[in-house]
């Protein structure tokens, strides 16, 4: 069974970024992604991207590149490098979900969110649990 590598990064949101940003990121996300056979989960919440990315590990590293020179976020930040046996958001190219609307922010999404922006918490052992509790509790993602 071959690995996947997951990579889970928060930056924060650039303080012009519109409704026509996101859909823009999120579709040449979905086209690039779907080519490359990445998958994830981007979240917008409180001025903060969260997002975790699974594939292959070069082509993740390739991403996250291009996005610390995307000028519509800025301080990324990589909270964790992991692999495991098998994807989370396989079924997505990239899944969007604003966690600044009520309904999206369950208490799992909640939990996840503060550990990622936490700096004094162990990221190592929190991080992808959260992720896995997160996903088994997610609404339906756009």
């Amino acid at each position: 069974m071959s690995s996947v590598f997951h990579l889970v990064y928060v930056s924060y949101a650039s303080e012009s970024l519109s409704y026509t940003d996101i859909r823009d990121i999120l579709n040449s996300s979905r086209k690039n992604n779907a080519r490359d056979d990445i998958s994830g989960v981007l979240i917008l919440r409180e001025g903060y991207f969260l997002q975790v990315l699974e594939g292959d590990e070069a082509k993740i590293q390739s991403l996250v590149n291009i996005i610390r020179r995307d000028n519509r976020n800025h301080t990324l930040k990589v909270l964790i490098e992991e692999r495991s046996d098998k994807r989370l958001f396989g079924d997505w190219s990239m899944a969007f979900l604003d966690g600044d609307i009520e309904s999206n922010t369950t208490k799992d999404l909640l939990e996840f969110f503060d550990v990622c922006l936490d700096s004094g918490i162990n990221h190592k052992t929190l991080i992808m649990p959260l992720v896995r509790k997160f996903r088994a509790s997610a609404p339906p993602f756009q």
